[in-house]
């Protein structure tokens, strides 16, 4: 359930979409390296199949009540012709409600450490 996931997944893991494994590798290490940890996430058609709308091209928000992060995914996919892209979903690792031993309760930055370090990995 997505309280389960906000609750138990979000406040450790940054959820991560990207089309190409070798991007989604090289911001997993870079959470690994910055302690920012990012959690892949699935970009299913039946997700972008939930953005159909009856009166324009494409909705910007699902018609379902759930599912929110990967339709915005999905919709985001839509209008990049990058090759390699990755959408970071941060909504659930902004903020530090429960304390992690090295970021006080409050907005955390997160996942700017991971950003930051995976574009030093990619500038080598």
């Amino acid at each position: 359930s997505k309280q389960w996931y906000q609750r138990r997944v979000a406040i450790t893991a940054g959820g991560t979409f990207s089309n190409s494994s070798q991007l989604w590798y090289t911001l997993k290490n870079a959470g690994f390296t910055t302690g920012d940890r990012v959690w892949r996430m699935p970009l299913f058609k039946e997700y972008g199949d939930m953005l159909k709308s009856a009166t324009a091209d494409v909705n910007n928000i699902s018609a379902a009540p759930s599912a929110g992060s990967i339709t915005a995914a999905k919709f985001l996919q839509r209008f990049t012709a990058c090759s390699s892209w990755a959408h970071l979903d941060i909504a659930g690792v902004m903020d530090c409600t429960e304390g992690i031993s090295y970021l006080p309760k409050g907005m955390s930055g997160r996942p700017t450490r991971t950003l930051i370090e995976t574009l030093r990995s990619l500038s080598q």
